[in-house]
């Protein structure tokens, strides 16, 4: 997971280089190029911080949806545990 985060942030980094670099051959006044390049930032700003949110709504789903399945499982292990231990108190094993 963490060099998924790694491998994500570098796609990022690279693809907003990309921007800056076109904005700064594009011919365009100073002031011009700064304004666009303000604007492109927030953008990607904004965007960077929706898939943020989006991934870690995603990421709370998925613990709930694994901690209720782990939270089965261990009851369902201590139901046949219980039932194999009165089984064999009782004699039947």
């Amino acid at each position: 997971m963490k060099n998924s985060g790694n491998i994500f942030i570098g796609i990022i980094a690279a693809a907003t280089a990309g921007v800056v670099i076109g904005m700064l051959i594009a011919p365009e006044k100073g002031e011009d190029l700064r304004k666009n390049i303000r604007d492109s930032a927030g953008d990607w700003s904004k965007k960077l911080g929706d898939l943020l949110a989006e991934g870690k709504q995603q990421f709370e789903g998925l613990k709930s949806m694994f901690g209720e399945g782990t939270r089965e499982l261990k009851n369902e292990a201590t139901d046949l545990k219980n039932q194999v231990s009165e089984a064999y108190t009782n004699g039947k094993a």
